[in-house]
């Protein structure tokens, strides 16, 4: 029921989404540019044009992080189970990320307006969450489960800009394409983006598996091993927290790439950058 409700939500925020989003016309996007009709090009050809775009190699890097930084998030249940001893926290430490991301989610669009960008804004949101999940580290070794709560709300809330914002950058880093190398690759990049998130996925999943075991764990054992308990913490607290620092510094840098190197090609391009 749960599954029905969300897709559902899914589809009538996605709906609202698409009907709000307003293209720029053709003439004015290709102010000052040649026309050119030859957009026929081959897989090998598509897999050129995109890997020559840094921003898009950018872009799976921070995928591939964003989903390292979701499987750390997913071994919190061994975490609540042999340090907090307390497997019940684990849905509400996710509670404590999924609601403030969703209200970040939310004001996001208002923001990016009252800020006139996305940049000053993901900045803002970088680093509150950077210092939000020091503090969740600090919190844990003070032993305070509250104030773990409490700052992996603000870092996750810190997260939200980037959420929503992300398929905007995609965006522009196609438009950067199109401006260097005269070829449209929309539908392309976008699908290949998910290459980030199938390699991250992969990559994460297994690199749980891997501590785990290397680490000595045992689900039949009560109290893990030292070097398994020892393991934990590294990927709550530091391994969980740098992947998901380098992943914001990459989207970051890919924004104001972007933008800073817009101004060689076209100036329609800098008046989109600007919204950026």
């Amino acid at each position: 029921a749960a599954a029905i409700i969300y897709a559902i939500l899914g589809l009538i925020v996605n709906t609202i989404s698409v009907l709000s989003v307003k293209e720029l016309p053709e003439e004015e996007l290709n102010d000052g540019m040649e026309k050119n009709d030859d957009e026929k090009y081959t897989l090998i050809d598509a897999a050129k044009l995109l890997f020559s775009n840094k921003y898009y190699v950018m872009i799976c890097a921070t995928y591939i992080l964003q989903q390292i930084y979701v499987a750390m998030i997913n071994m919190g249940l061994y975490y609540m189970m042999y340090i907090l001893f307390n497997k019940e926290l684990y849905p509400i430490f996710s509670w404590a990320i999924n609601i403030p991301l969703i209200i970040a989610l939310l004001i996001t669009p208002s923001l990016v307006a009252k800020w006139k960008g996305m940049y000053k804004l993901n900045l803002t949101g970088y680093v509150v969450g950077t210092i939000g999940r020091a503090l969740v580290v600090v919190a844990a070794y003070l032993g305070s489960v509250e104030l773990m709560l409490v700052f992996t709300a603000v870092a996750a809330f810190g997260t939200g800009p980037w959420q929503g914002d992300m398929n905007a950058v995609i965006a522009e880093c196609s438009e950067y394409t199109y401006l260097t190398k005269k070829k449209r690759v929309d539908g392309t990049m976008y699908s290949c983006t998910s290459l980030g998130v199938k390699l991250g996925g992969g990559l994460g999943t297994a690199i749980s598996g891997w501590l785990l075991e290397f680490s000595g764990f045992s689900e039949k054992l009560t109290i893990q091993p030292d070097s398994c308990i020892q393991m934990l913490v590294f990927c709550k607290h530091f391994l969980e927290k740098n992947a998901k620092y380098f992943w914001r510094m990459l989207h970051l840098q890919i924004g104001e790439s972007c933008k800073a190197s817009a101004g060689s090609y076209s100036a329609s391009y800098i008046a989109i950058a600007d919204h950026i």
